[in-house]
């Protein structure tokens, strides 16, 4: 009898060897299956930083499947490290599967560090732990490795390394990070995990088993406008990463930056309503915030 897969068997099919363009082509098919606040490779990227971005989303959304898998704690930590290894093989010279494969010669190619992948892998095993955030300082230490590694390496795409651009981005990134978890919040109450900080919860006289509770949500509409104003400051911290680099990536972080603004407007209009139904972007204001980017508006 063959073992049961694990989480992360269940994510990449392994058969080896893997050509590149078969490669880069299964990692393109990934992010076309998610649909982000962002655009996440998009047609404004010359075909190298696509196939590039391409290949670090379905690594990362990979391990985030893994984290998120209806598993026990212990086994999604051990696929975590199973593709912590698969990635020190790849940067080895022995990728194993498409995935690493495009990953390792995206690395190769574009002289990418591997330490922000590993900082990544490190945020995937707190939400498999489902940790919990006493106080905001804790939870923006989560995003530092759990989005902040991904603008930090859009920029090295781009041989950007000046300081200030590097923190902007980290701000940037942060606030997309912290959008997605208010507009997620329904979906992690469900998952066992609460993203809110504990300190806030208690200024608003919330307890966690408070909040899908109807008496409460005056207090949860109150403590989410004060997330999201929060939030938005470090939207405001991070709009100089998007006059950063050249124009395609400009238009890239700009449609980044308003598309997230934009969810986190309505996560803050709807409140407690959250839990009902996911705040998203329909065509209309995606394609709003696609001409705002391109005549050089970032919301």
């Amino acid at each position: 009898m063959q073992p049961a897969p694990t989480p992360a068997d269940r994510h990449e099919p392994v058969s080896e060897p893997v050509p590149l363009h078969q490669a880069y082509a299964f990692c393109e098919s990934i992010v076309r299956r998610h649909v982000e606040n962002f655009p996440v490779a998009s047609r404004f990227l010359g075909p190298g930083h696509r196939h590039a971005l391409s290949a670090i989303y379905a690594f990362a959304r990979q391990a985030d499947d893994v984290a998120d898998a209806a598993a026990p704690t212990g086994e999604r930590l051990a696929a975590l490290n199973q593709i912590e290894a698969a990635l020190l093989r790849a940067v080895d010279g022995t990728p194993e599967g498409p995935i690493f494969v495009a990953l390792a010669d995206t690395i190769d190619r574009h002289r990418l560090p591997v330490e922000p992948l590993l900082d990544l892998l490190g945020a995937f095993r707190q939400d498999a732990r489902n940790e919990i955030f006493p106080a905001w300082d804790d939870l923006l230490g989560y995003c530092r490795g759990s989005a902040n590694p991904i603008g930090r390496l859009v920029l090295a795409l781009h041989k950007i390394e000046d300081t200030d651009t590097l923190r902007a981005s980290d701000a940037l990134c942060t606030a997309l990070q912290l959008t997605n978890l208010w507009q997620d919040l329904a979906r992690d109450l469900e998952r066992g995990r609460l993203f809110l900080p504990l300190e806030d919860l208690k200024h608003f006289g919330l307890e966690r088993g408070d909040l899908t509770r109807p008496a409460h949500r005056a207090a949860l509409s109150r403590l989410l406008v004060h997330e999201c104003r929060a939030t938005d400051e470090l939207y405001e911290w991070g709009r100089a990463v998007t006059r950063s680099g050249p124009f395609a990536l400009r238009i890239q972080l700009r449609a980044t930056f308003a598309g997230g603004r934009a969810v986190l407007r309505e996560v803050e209009r709807n409140g407690w309503r959250v839990l009902r139904r996911r705040p998203t972007l329909g065509r209309t204001a995606r394609a709003r915030i696609l001409l705002q980017a391109l005549v050089g508006i970032d919301g």
